[in-house]
This record gives C-alpha cells, sequence and structure tokens, in this order.
C-alpha cells in the first residue's frame, strides 16, 4: 500500500503547476496589453503599477517556492544544491522588485543605484552559480558544431549587450540629433544678473548648489534638499542612495556581466541537454535565463534613449523568466520522483 505524508496529499500535482504557470503567463501578458498604453494625456494609474509588480514578484516567489521544494527533495538527480542556488536568486529578485516599487512608487525616488539593485545583483550570482552547478559536473561531450553554436549565441549576445549598454546613449545619441546653437555662455562662479524690484528692494539671491564631500556622499545641505523634495522617503534611504550614487558605472558594468554570463551558461545548457528524458526542465531553464535577458536589453535601450517608462510592455519578459524558472523545476520534481518509483518496481518485480 502506498501511503503519501499528509503534507504531499495537499501539494499541486505537477499538471496543475504547469497550468497554473501557463495561466499566469497569459493573464499577464493580456495585463500588459490592455493596459501598459495609457490614454492620450493621461499617466499610468497607481493600480497599474500595483499590479505588474504583484504579477511579477508573485511569479519569481512560486518559482522559488518550487525550486525550495526540489531543495529539500532527496530524489532530484540534478542535485539540490542547484535548486537551492536557483531558488535563492528568484528570492533575491522578488525582494529587489519589492524594494523598487517601494522607492519609486512610494518613496517617489529615482536612484541611480539604491538598495533594489543590491539583491538583483546578488540573484544574477546565485541564479548563475545555480546553472553553472548543473553544467560543471557534467563531462560535455559536444561536437564541435555544438560548440560553435554556444560561442555564435554567446558572441552576440555580448556584443547586443556592449552596443546597448556603451554604444547607443549619451554623445552617441547626441551626434545623431541636429546641431542647435549653443547657448550663451557664463563665467563659471559669476553671480547671476538679478533685475532690480521696482519697489526697491533687493532681490533674495540664488540658492547656492549644495556640494559633495571627497567620498561622493550628499553634505547635509544636500540631504536637507532631497528629503524636502522627497518628504515620503525616509532619511537613511536617502543617505543610501547618496553613498550608493557613485557606484553606478561599477553597477552597470555588474549587469552587463551578469546577463553575458547567464546568456552563455543558458546557451551551454540548451545545447548539452537538448535529447533524453531529464532534458526537458533545463530547456525551460535556458529559455528562462534567454527571457531574462531579453528583458535586461530592452531596459537598456530604454534607459540609455532617456525613453524608458515603468509598466512597458516588454516587461512582460521578466515574468515570463520567472515563470519558466519555476515551470523548469515542476518538470524536474516530476521527473525525478516518477524515475525512483519506477525503478523500485523494476526492482520489485
Amino acid at each position: 500500500m502506498n501511503k503519501q505524508s499528509p503534507a504531499k496529499k495537499f501539494l499541486p500535482s505537477a499538471t496543475v503547476l504547469i497550468l497554473l504557470g501557463i495561466t499566469w503567463g497569459i493573464f499577464a501578458l493580456l495585463f500588459f496589453l490592455l493596459f501598459s498604453v495609457p490614454a492620450p494625456g493621461e499617466e499610468l494609474p497607481t493600480w497599474y503599477f500595483v499590479g505588474i509588480t504583484l504579477i511579477e514578484t508573485g511569479a519569481f516567489f512560486l518559482a522559488a517556492a518550487l525550486c525550495f521544494r526540489n531543495w529539500q527533495s532527496g530524489q532530484i538527480v540534478s542535485g539540490r544544491n542547484v535548486w537551492l542556488w536557483i531558488a535563492i536568486g528568484l528570492s533575491c529578485y522578488g525582494v529587489g522588485n519589492i524594494l523598487f516599487y517601494v522607492w519609486g512608487n512610494v518613496w517617489g525616488k529615482d536612484p541611480s543605484v539604491s538598495l533594489g539593485d543590491i539583491f538583483y545583483l546578488i540573484s544574477y550570482i546565485f541564479l548563475a552559480g545555480g546553472m553553472l552547478q548543473a553544467v560543471l559536473p557534467r563531462r560535455l561531450n559536444l561536437e564541435m558544431k555544438q560548440w560553435a553554436m554556444v560561442a555564435v549565441i554567446g558572441f552576440l549576445g555580448i556584443f547586443l549587450a556592449y552596443v546597448l549598454n556603451y554604444r547607443l546613449g549619451g554623445a552617441e545619441l547626441e551626434s545623431l540629433l541636429p546641431v542647435e546653437s549653443p547657448p550663451e555662455e557664463v563665467t563659471p562662479g559669476a553671480p547671476e544678473a538679478v533685475a532690480p524690484d521696482p519697489n526697491g528692494d533687493q532681490a533674495a539671491p540664488a540658492p547656492v548648489a549644495p556640494e559633495i564631500d571627497a567620498n561622493g556622499a550628499e553634505t547635509p545641505a544636500e540631504m536637507e534638499a532631497s528629503e524636502e523634495a522627497f518628504p515620503n522617503a525616509p532619511a537613511w534611504a536617502v543617505q543610501l542612495d547618496s553613498r550608493l550614487e557613485p557606484f553606478q558605472e561599477l553597477v552597470g558594468l555588474f549587469y552587463v556581466v551578469g546577463d553575458c554570463i547567464l546568456l552563455v551558461v543558458a546557451a551551454t545548457l540548451l545545447v548539452a541537454f537538448w535529447g533524453g528524458r531529464f532534458s526537458q526542465s533545463w530547456k525551460l531553464i535556458a529559455i528562462a535565463a534567454f527571457c531574462l535577458y531579453i528583458a535586461d536589453m530592452f531596459f537598456a535601450f530604454s534607459v540609455n534613449q532617456g525613453s524608458y517608462e515603468e509598466g512597458s510592455l516588454w516587461e512582460v519578459f521578466w515574468t515570463f523568466s520567472a515563470l519558466f524558472f519555476g515551470l523548469g523545476a515542476v518538470v524536474e520534481y516530476a521527473i525525478s520522483t516518477q524515475s525512483r518509483r519506477s525503478s523500485r518496481r523494476r526492482r520489485a518485480g
């Protein structure tokens, strides 16, 4: 008689979880298609940003829970630590989404580097580490054309990341625009002329620009001005943003490197696990990494062009990435448990 623990009886089956993931993806796509474009002259409503945050963050936490389930199971063929690392990475990404929403939609801040970026970068480390642990212990007997395919995908991905992050923004874009006559030069440090008051009162002097200390942090005067601009933001968040701002270029570089590493590892997974029964889950994991790369490249392109708007249609790829990670975990769990059961039946027979 086959007895199951009470906990397993209440766990959804693989079919239910797969249908849930597909339904979640369709709902996310329809939500973005229907509401991501505001009416002319209007802005996106607050409930829309709440909705996309719940859809995306919920998908990442659901996928993390499924990966944690694989980690707790001793029947997983690919190894428990693989799924532990991926689960931690997905959890960190979900936390980063929450912090991004709080910073931008609750406190009204848009810093160059925030606490959410720290969690995003940590998630890249754990996701790449988990995927590498699935590849490195295996002997990759790939043919030359398969290695060539991985190399081509990696080269194109790195080249695209370089172009979108470092060649399509700033001076490169300005050089494509019509040249306008430069404004009238003002001597640095010279006070601007102030028109006299007709009543004879002297006009108030222009405010002095805040200074930055040697460590790149804001001086008390600038911190006070920031607090006035963002009254909802706590003082520690304003101070943290000012201390993280000097690391903007380094954080941007980490994002580019992380995307490229994930892309190369995903291509390797896709080629190495192309055939066989246990390849299905890793095909889904590779697709998840590709979706994450696509969303990040759209983000880099829109930011460098100065046209980024939160809630754009392409952001649905972040939700797709989380869902494919979750589907990969479901398929891996189902195949691993079924294979162990069938092997026990063969030995019993």
